[in-house]
């Protein structure tokens, strides 16, 4: 009997957890060598300059608009080498976006610089003037003009930098 107690108390237990992590609000975490660790909440992302895209949607074919931040914007409040400071060994500086499925993504930290290209890479936080569905969000990487949606990752929570070239790993020069 003691037993079916304790198991039925620790399941209890367990499910309160769950709940408890479920309701904690959304934040993205921006780590890496060399950069200011960063835990931004939906919120705050929320107040930052906004981006708007119509992009097609490559299973359906439809025009869906999303809204959000440039990832680029996210990753100068980290103190990333952003504009003129991304030079020499910092050009093989990689953004990996992680997702809280275990997906995983890269992008170069050249290709998301406006200063380098005319590429319009986003982390939206709605669609269609709607939050992003928990399947979808809290956060999504929309990368236009893609063929493939592959590293349009869903459930972003993390953008860690890296720099293989650097030896201590830094992402600055």
């Amino acid at each position: 009997m003691a037993i079916k107690t304790r198991t039925v108390v620790f399941s209890f237990l367990l499910f309160l957890a769950s709940v408890a992590w479920a309701q904690q609000p959304a934040k993205l975490r921006i780590s890496g060598i060399g950069i200011q660790l960063l835990e931004i909440s939906a919120a705050d992302l929320a107040k930052m300059p906004r981006l708007s895209l119509d992009v097609e949607d490559p299973h359906t074919g439809a025009t869906k608009h999303y809204a959000g931040m440039r990832l680029s914007d996210l990753l100068a409040k980290a103190r990333a080498p952003l504009g003129e400071k991304l030079r020499g060994s910092a050009l093989a500086t990689y953004v990996l976006a992680r997702a809280t499925d275990g997906y995983a993504v890269v992008y170069s930290l050249a290709e998301l610089d406006p200063a380098m290209n005319t590429n319009q890479i986003i982390l939206a936080d709605s669609m269609d003037g709607k939050p992003l569905d928990p399947q979808q969000g809290p956060f999504r990487v929309i990368v236009p003009g893609e063929k493939r949606p592959a590293r349009w990752i869903r459930m972003v929570n993390a953008l860690e930098l890296a720099n293989p070239v650097s030896p201590s790993g830094s992402s600055l020069p």
